[in-house]
């Protein structure tokens, strides 16, 4: 055997080393997400393990997947639009965004809707990131199967987006440009300095515009730079509050509902109608809601949400009024709270007297000119139960109990019996 002279083995050594450096490219193939009821998983699969670097993102809640020192390929769209647990989007940032084919990954983002508890493990050549689903209540399961009760108050749909105004803080992330990056505040003329930019007008735009905005005048100075704008304070945004609770004007600092809103001004006030509160939207728009209802339902409550120029007014309970006359012990005005049934409100007024019709019981309903009469039988409801005669009360009805015809006639001869009796003695 002929021994290797120095020089074949430098070849050698020299070969060996470029084919370690000219290792095969690795292709990311496929992104796939599953889902249960306590999490979902997003796995990322590629041709061959990979070693990967996590970043955790705060505003808006997210993580970012790099592969430092491996080229990995992937033939994904820009932006992946997913809506699937608390992943709402997947954005991938290439190094060479020419061509359709293949291209060189440089980092991906998972966009959340919410900041939530996640791990990330490896099997194989499979990057797993399990996240914990968004908290369902402990009826979730009962709901699917029961309707929900149906609101019958008209609801305006979500805000599309906040419109950025003076005085306004943002929250503004440059990834791995930690100098730039920062909390900045809106000035009166609705801009903000981000050095090196001098200035930038982000008055009336919602965070995304601003985001493009940032981008387009940061890349005169770095490298495709990504950037995130939340808005941390919403000090531009001033709601009132008028009625049975803390009377003022407050500022909004972040997206807030009507029940956050009250919870945050103190509450409402013992004699508050918090059956029918009203939220007066900017534009003119009345909205009637009942505040139990939304405590009691989270979802409903998540999309009644307070902005800039709303007014939120709690009506005094005393306008909710129902007036029980005629053959009853105590006839009285009854202040309603919540739901006044028939029979309530006859119970209140002591009961019925031995003189009442109680088979045909008059409710006066409706305003003055246009009012209507209904005839209801508490006998009926009493004897045989009978709940569609046990109506609920409206603010404004009247409900008389009218009086037997026999009672009336003895009421009549004792009114006529005095001056009859006057007469017979004066004759005397």
């Amino acid at each position: 055997m002929k021994r290797l002279t120095l020089k074949t083995l430098g070849i050698l050594i020299i070969l060996a080393f470029i084919s370690c450096a000219t290792s095969k490219d690795i292709h990311l193939i496929d992104m796939t997400t599953k889902e249960s009821p306590s999490e979902t998983e997003l796995i990322l699969t590629t041709t061959d393990p990979v070693p990967y670097k996590e970043t955790k993102l705060e505003n808006p809640p997210g993580i970012i997947i790099s592969f430092p020192g491996n080229k990995v390929f992937c033939s994904e769209k820009d932006e992946l639009i997913i809506n699937k647990g608390p992943i709402k989007k997947i954005k991938n940032e290439y190094y060479e965004k020419e061509g359709k084919g293949q291209r060189w990954l440089n980092f991906l983002v998972v966009e959340l809707s919410k900041d939530i508890p996640y791990t990330i493990s490896q099997s194989g050549s499979s990057i797993i990131i399990r996240m914990e689903n968004l908290t369902q209540s402990p009826n979730a399961a009962k709901e699917k199967i029961e309707p929900k009760p149906q609101f019958s108050d008209k609801t305006p749909s979500l805000e599309l987006g906040y419109l950025i105004g003076p005085d306004d803080v943002l929250h503004i992330e440059v990834w791995q440009h930690p100098d730039v990056s920062g909390d900045v505040r809106v000035n009166y003329k609705g801009e903000i300095r981000v050095p090196p930019i001098k200035s930038i007008n982000v008055m009336g735009l919602p965070s995304y515009q601003v985001e493009e905005k940032l981008a387009e005048a940061l890349s005169k100075y770095l490298i495709d730079p990504v950037v995130y704008v939340s808005v941390k304070e919403y000090n531009s945004q001033r709601v009132i509050a008028i009625g049975e609770t803390t009377t003022g004007m407050y500022t909004l600092k972040r997206r807030t509902t009507l029940v956050e809103f009250l919870g945050q001004i103190g509450g409402t006030k013992e004699n508050a109608d918090i059956f029918r509160i009203k939220l007066i939207k900017k534009d003119g728009e009345t909205y009637t809601y009942d505040l139990n209802k939304l405590i009691n339902y989270p979802q409903k409550s998540n999309e009644v949400l307070v902005s800039g120029g709303d007014t939120v007014y709690v009506p005094p309970l005393e306008i909710n009024k129902v007036y029980i006359l005629g053959e009853v012990r105590t006839p009285k005005v009854i202040n309603i709270k919540g739901k006044l049934s028939l029979v309530e409100a006859v119970i209140e007024a002591g009961g019925y007297t031995d003189n009442a019709i109680t088979s045909s019981i008059l409710v006066i309903r409706g305003e003055l000119g246009s009012q209507k009469g209904i005839r209801l039988n508490l006998s009926r409801i009493l004897k045989k139960g009978d709940i569609a005669q046990n109506i609920d009360l409206k603010p404004g009805d009247i409900v008389y109990v009218p009086r037997t015809f026999i009672a009336s006639v003895e009421r009549f001869l004792r009114i006529a019996a005095a001056p009859i009796t006057w007469y017979v003695w004066f004759l005397k």
